[in-house]
C-alpha cells in the first residue's frame, strides 16, 4: 500500500486552492489548505505535513517571511527539515536568493494540477534522497567524532605516517612520547625520530611487505631534546577503500632503558638458539629423507611397477616427502623467527611468517 503523503497548501488565491483541492483529492494525498501565513503556522504545528507549498505573497505577510519565521520559532525545531515551495508569479522572482534561505523548490504560476502533483512527488523524492544523504554523513561524522576521542584519550602513542614515510598525525601520547608538540612533527620524516634512521625504517618497510604488519617490534627513538627512548612498535599498513596503500598505523609503547639492552640480549640469544635447531632439524632430517624420496621415484619410473594400488601409494610417498623437504629448506633459511600460538598455553614457531 502506497504511503499517504501530507501536504499543507497556503494560499489566498480560492481559485488556486480550489485546483490543488482537485488535484490532490484522492487516497495517496492527506491535504490541508489555508490562506495565511498565520493560519499555516498553526497547521504545521498541528499536523506536521511532509511538504509545504506556500504562496510567495499572502495577506499577512509574504512567504519568505513565513518561512524565516517558520525556521526560527521554537515551536518548529523539530520539524525544520520539512521541505517548502514557493509559488512565485511567472517565475518573475530571484531564484537562487530563495534557493539560498533554504526553499527546496520554485513553482510557477500558473500551473496545471498535473504539473502540481508531478512537482510535489519530485520534490519529496529529492528530499527523502538528501535526507538519507544528510544521515549519512551525520552517521560517519559521528564515528569520525568518536574514533578521534578514543585516539586522542589512548595512552599508547599513535603516529599515522604517508607511503613517502612522512608524519600525519599524531595524539596527545605521541606528543609526551616525543617531546615534541603536534605542529612540529606533522610533515616530518619518521626515520628522524629513530636512532638508526632510515635503515631501520626500511628494515621495517621489508618486514610489514611482507607480512602486512610488524608486531612487539622493539626500537630505540629519539626525542626532541636527544634522549634515546627504548619502545616497542606495533605497524599495520592503512588502505584506502580501493584497497591500494595508503601509510602506515604505529602504536609505541615505552619500554624502561634499563631492560632495554637486558632484552635486545636475551632476544638476541633466543633468536640464535632458534635458528640453530632449525638448522639441526633441517640436518636431521633430510639425511634420510633423500633415500626415501630417491627411492620412491625410482620405483615409480619403474616400467614393470604395474599394480596401480601401489603406485598410487608410492605418488603418495613422494608428494609428502617433497612436502618435508620444502618444510626443512625454510627451517634453514630462518634469521628471524615468529611465533604464535599452537594450544592454550603453548607455541610454536611460524614458519610461513619467520624470515
Amino acid at each position: 500500500m502506497e504511503a499517504v503523503r501530507k501536504v499543507l497548501y497556503i494560499d489566498g488565491d480560492p481559485e488556486y486552492r480550489a485546483a490543488a483541492e482537485a488535484a490532490l483529492n484522492h487516497g495517496v494525498y492527506d491535504c490541508r489548505f489555508c490562506d495565511s501565513a498565520e493560519a499555516g503556522l498553526a497547521l504545521i504545528d498541528e499536523n506536521a505535513p511532509d511538504v509545504v507549498i506556500v504562496d510567495g505573497s499572502l495577506k499577512d505577510m509574504p512567504g519568505e517571511e513565513m518561512y524565516m519565521r517558520f525556521l526560527t520559532d521554537l515551536r518548529f525545531r523539530s520539524k525544520r527539515d520539512i521541505p517548502f515551495i514557493i509559488l512565485t508569479q511567472n517565475g518573475k522572482t530571484d531564484r537562487s536568493h530563495l534557493y539560498s534561505l533554504g526553499f527546496s523548490a520554485l513553482l510557477s504560476k500558473p500551473f496545471t494540477t498535473d504539473k502540481l502533483v508531478e512537482f510535489i512527488e519530485d520534490v519529496l523524492v529529492a528530499h527523502q534522497l538528501k535526507m538519507g544523504e544528510v544521515n549519512c554523513w551525520e552517521t560517519i561524522r559521528e564515528a569520525k567524532d568518536f574514533l578521534e576521542r578514543v585516539v586522542e584519550s589512548s595512552a599508547d602513542a599513535i603516529v599515522t605516517t604517508n607511503t613517502r614515510g612522512l608524519i600525519t598525525y599524531v595524539n596527545r601520547a605521541a606528543e609526551d612520547l616525543f617531546a615534541c608538540p603536534f605542529e612540529e612533527l606533522i610533515g616530518k620524516r619518521a626515520s628522524g625520530y629513530m636512532v638508526n634512521g632510515a635503515s631501520e625504517l626500511l628494515k621495517i618497510s621489508a618486514l610489514i611487505r611482507k607480512r602486512n604488519k610488524v608486531q612487539n617490534y622493539r626500537s630505540l627513538l629519539l626525542r626532541k631534546n636527544g634522549e634515546q627512548l627504548g619502545v616497542n612498535l606495533s605497524i599495520s599498513i592503512m588502505r584506502d577503500s580501493y584497497g591500494k596503500p595508503m601509510g602506515t598505523l604505529c602504536i609505541c609503547k615505552e619500554i624502561d632503558n634499563d631492560n632495554f639492552s637486558e632484552y635486545d640480549k636475551n632476544e638476541s640469544d633466543r633468536v640464535t638458539a632458534v635458528v640453530e635447531t632449525a638448522v639441526a632439524v633441517n640436518h636431521a632430517i633430510n639425511n634420510p629423507l633423500v633415500p626415501i624420496l630417491g627411492n620412491a621415484q625410482f620405483l615409480l619410473q619403474d616400467e614393470r611397477m604395474t599394480d596401480e594400488d601401489v603406485r598410487r601409494r608410492l605418488r603418495v610417498i613422494v608428494k609428502n616427502a617433497l612436502r618435508i623437504r620444502d618444510i626443512t629448506q625454510k627451517l634453514a633459511n630462518i634469521q628471524r623467527p615468529v611465533t604464535k600460538e599452537y594450544l592454550k598455553g603453548t607455541r610454536m614457531l611460524d614458519i610461513e611468517a619467520s624470515t
